[in-house]
């Protein structure tokens, strides 16, 4: 059971990786649990002086009491690390959730990360190296600007005998297109045991319905915002497919592709 206190950390560094999304590497001080692939922690700042929520980000390494979290800036929340020296204090609360649970086994993975989805993949890459699982890595993104760290993409896909496939939709880089339809012609001259995606909605979407008519298993993270991260506020609820609520932080953040109605999210 994860203590449901804060532990302190202080940032260690900060790298730009895109126009709006950089990476932050926090020393924990204290006892940590190793995250596994697609959990998540609440990252706080101590003494901000503002009302600021804590907020949810999945993990994209942890090594020897060092976390690395991506973080795409969209107001003064998000943007506070940005700006914040070396040293300065954090709290963090986790880790939370569910993982993808991988295991030896099963098939080639496909792991398809859009925008901001990428840190739980990388975690996902990782697991399939240390199971002698092959797993290919998908990033969609709208400009080459916008792709995250494909590099360190390609070698991670690399260690585990996979390929690494970018896609833009304005065909800047890699393939044009959505990363969905490179999956899919992926899937015409190659099968997969699994399906593993972080992203935008609409995303998620598709990948349900390829799995759903190609029978394969899918578990996807999801991206909610989250107030408390523990299942008490119930602000990230999502509808079941066949009725009832799910909590994200609580009941997630992974779930199967066929357990969430997503045609009914907005």
């Amino acid at each position: 059971m994860v203590p449901r206190r804060d532990l302190p950390a202080r940032l260690l560094h900060r790298r730009e990786l895109s126009p709006t999304v950089y990476a932050v590497t926090f020393r924990l001080e204290g006892p940590f649990h190793r995250p596994a692939a697609g959990q998540f922690v609440m990252l706080g700042a101590p003494g901000l002086g503002r009302p600021f929520w804590r907020r949810a980000f999945s993990p994209a390494a942890y090594r020897r009491g060092e976390l690395e979290l991506m973080i795409r800036q969209v107001g003064s929340g998000t943007a506070y690390w940005r700006n914040a020296p070396a040293g300065t204090p954090a709290t963090l609360l986790g880790p939370l959730g569910n993982g993808f649970g991988i295991a030896a086994g099963g098939g080639r993975i496909a792991a398809v990360a859009g925008g901001i989805g990428l840190p739980p993949l990388l975690m996902a890459l990782e697991e399939a190296a240390r199971h002698g699982r092959e797993a290919d890595l998908f990033q969609g993104a709208a400009t080459a600007g916008e792709l995250l760290e494909p590099e360190r993409c390609r070698e991670m896909a690399r260690g585990t005998d996979g390929e690494f496939v970018a896609t833009t939709d304005d065909g800047s880089a890699g393939e044009a297109g959505f990363v969905t339809d490179a999956l899919e012609r992926r899937l015409a001259r190659r099968s997969y045991g699994l399906v593993l995606a972080c992203g935008p909605l609409p995303m998620l979407r598709a990948l349900a319905r390829i799995c759903r008519e190609r029978g394969i298993e899918g578990r996807f993270a999801m991206e909610e915002r989250m107030a408390c991260g523990v299942g008490v506020c119930l602000g990230c609820v999502v509808p079941r497919a066949g009725g009832g609520h799910a909590r994200v932080c609580a009941d997630g953040p992974v779930f199967g592709a066929h357990d969430l109605d997503w045609e009914a999210m907005a």
